[in-house]
């Protein structure tokens, strides 16, 4: 077995994906299980099937369209 100096071993460590620092641009965050009206679950799915999308997809475009605005204002203020 090769004796490695303790410098590069922690520099390799840093350098893992699991020890990265650097934050990545499309950073993913899981949203909380939630609890709905059935009716709004079936109706959620049936419109993920007709568009042919993931439900995941279908959920960030509503989600895009509710708070991706550019503007990000509300209209309420």
């Amino acid at each position: 077995m090769p004796v490695i100096k303790k410098k590069s071993t922690l520099e390799m460590i840093d350098n893992s994906v699991s020890f990265k620092n650097k934050v990545k641009e499309n950073k993913k965050v899981l949203l909380p299980n939630t609890t709905c009206d059935f009716y709004l679950v079936e109706t959620f799915k049936k419109e993920a099937q007709t568009r042919k999308w993931k439900m995941s997809t279908l959920m960030n475009e509503i989600l895009k369209e509710r708070y991706g605005k550019e503007n990000k204002q509300y209209e309420n203020d």
